[in-house]
């Protein structure tokens, strides 16, 4: 387990090493926006908000590598600092998910604009920090309303610039990552930040298909809790009986979402899991916190899917709408 650490240990100080301070171009990439995942059925887009310029970015997928395709004006709450509680007038920091969009009747013009989406704040990470608060959105204004007026927290564009950029939303898919200031590095450092995480990632999956199961618990923090596992010993438990059943674990993972903010990392992936009992497809979300000079995963989120990664309530939706308008 030491020298399973000891490598990871060497990724992470490689990773968490401040980057020399550049002036941003083309040539360089958001040191934490390591990876966009290709699985269809998830996001090709991931905003970020750069609270101290201002401004909202928009990175396509690039085959392994990112591309900035927008850059606009934004305003952010009106007192500085990151949210903690309701009604400080602050941003939150960290990564968030869109997950509804709103319009008139809905929301008034004069406050809101044409359109607002919503975001998952309080996130995990929120909530174990006990943060507090809710509706902190991205929306639009109308044009007479200066940019400069600060909100109540949430992340304000103009409204012909939402209507734009609103088709890069998936609902519940595209993230929204809201930083302080945005670190940026060159395309080879990126590389290799990405290639580092990838090995981690690696060494987690080899490790529970070899099933070794020390050395497999020994990437969770003794805080873990996940649907059906209030914590460590209930997980390690499931895990166990897991590992003494089946004769062998095969899992393939798809090229990941690898999203991190200071010391939080979520990782979105397609799994498809393979064992002597059964076959099966997932989405699979990791959660994870940096403890020490390690990340370590507190959370993990599995909602069976097909093979594409589409979600199997959505396409049984899909399937039974069809049926009916076929009637």
């Amino acid at each position: 387990m030491l020298k399973a650490f000891s490598f990871f240990s060497f990724i992470l100080f490689t990773y968490l090493a401040q980057a020399e301070e550049v002036p941003a171009s083309t040539d360089l990439l958001p040191a934490d926006l390591l990876q966009i995942s290709n699985t269809e059925a998830f996001s090709k887009y991931v905003f970020l908000v750069d609270k101290k310029e201002r401004k909202l970015i928009v990175f396509e997928r690039n085959g392994e590598t990112l591309k900035k395709i927008d850059e606009v004006p934004a305003d952010i709450g009106k007192n500085d600092g990151n949210k903690t509680k309701e009604n400080d007038h602050k941003t939150p920091e960290g990564i968030y998910f869109f997950h509804s969009k709103l319009s008139q009747p809905q929301i008034p013009f004069s406050l809101y604009g044409k359109m607002a989406f919503t975001t998952n704040y309080p996130n995990l990470f929120d909530q174990r920090a006990r943060k507090t608060g809710s509706g902190i959105w991205l929306h639009s204004i109308p044009e007479e309303t200066p940019l400069t007026r600060g909100s109540r927290g949430c992340v304000v564009i103009r409204n012909n610039v939402l209507e734009k950029i609103s088709s890069y939303i998936k609902l519940t898919e595209t993230p929204i990552i809201i930083y302080d200031q945005i670190d940026y590095i060159t395309k080879d450092e990126h590389s290799r930040r990405r290639e580092a995480m990838q090995q981690f990632l690696e060494n987690w999956k080899s490790a529970w298909e070899s099933k070794d199961l020390e050395k497999y618990m020994s990437y969770y923090d003794d805080t873990f809790s996940g649907p059906g596992f209030k914590d460590f010993k209930s997980w390690k438990k499931h895990k166990s009986r897991l590992k003494n059943r089946r004769d062998f674990m095969k899992v393939t993972l798809s090229q990941p979402f690898m999203l991190i903010h200071r010391d939080q990392l979520i990782v979105k992936t397609l799994q498809k899991y393979e064992s002597n009992e059964h076959v099966d497809y997932g989405v699979k979300t990791i959660y994870a916190q940096k403890n020490g000079d390690h990340y370590k995963i507190i959370r993990e989120e599995w909602v069976r899917a097909t093979e594409k990664g589409e979600s199997l309530e959505n396409v049984s939706a899909a399937q039974a709408e069809k049926k009916t308008s076929s009637n």
